[in-house]
């Protein structure tokens, strides 16, 4: 009768912890590709459910800072079946996300991410003659933070920061041609709308200091308070 070979447990236990961090990477990295697709599509209704409903998420755009387990119900929620009519015909916005950085956490618990995303818009402005179709360059930066919940991976944390918005055949240097910022939310918000300002803009102007955006994220062993 034959020996079995022995199991290295330990090396075993290595590998699989390696794969379910790689998978993690996977899986994250798709959620953030259907975000964009959504998107896309004009189906922002779709997007809530990639998040965790948690008391402590936090959804910041660069019009204001959403918190709270409904925060991502409250931005794209109502942007779909329940808002009014409108014409999309031609309308158009697509966001690439590039030069991804996941760092799942040695706990596999959590992770944190970061995208550069160069983007293309196009869209009626209702309040001009003729109702004319503007085409824009929209670029920013997502950084994110991803948990485990029930076995699936959620959007915890999500920063977009605006870099800058402008006219398709608008140089992003000229200040003064540059589209407006987002406005301020008001004192006393709609209880749909952001709860506080921007927190983490970092929006380019030619006197900028490059050393001012932040890095990608690095190896870590645990997120504190997951």
């Amino acid at each position: 009768m034959t020996s079995q070979p022995s199991v290295n447990t330990s090396a075993l236990a290595e590998v699989l912890d390696r794969i379910k961090r790689l998978e993690a990477v996977h899986e994250i990295q798709n959620i953030m590709g259907r975000y964009a697709y959504y998107h896309s599509a004009y189906s922002d209704h779709l997007i809530p459910a990639l998040f965790a409903e948690r008391d402590d998420l936090v959804v910041e755009m660069p019009f204001g800072t959403f918190t709270g387990a409904d925060a991502a119900q409250r931005v794209w929620g109502r942007t779909s079946a329940d808002a009014p009519p409108r014409d999309l015909t031609g309308e158009y916005a697509e966001h690439l996300l590039t030069t991804p950085v996941i760092e799942v956490s040695q706990d596999g618990d959590t992770a944190k991410a970061v995208w550069i995303s160069p983007g293309a818009e196009a869209h009626h402005f209702g309040w001009e003659e003729g109702n004319p179709l503007h085409g824009m360059w929209f670029w920013g930066r997502y950084r994110a933070d991803f948990i485990r919940v029930d076995g699936e991976w959620k959007v915890w944390h999500m920063t977009l920061s605006n870099t800058f918005v402008t006219d398709y055949n608008t140089s992003f240097t000229d200040d003064s041609a540059r589209l407006p910022d987002p406005p301020v939310p008001p004192t006393t918000p709609d209880p749909n709308g952001p709860d506080a300002p921007p927190r983490r803009q970092v929006t380019y102007s030619p006197t900028w200091d490059p050393r001012a955006l932040e890095l990608a994220p690095e190896a870590y062993e645990t997120f504190p308070g997951a």
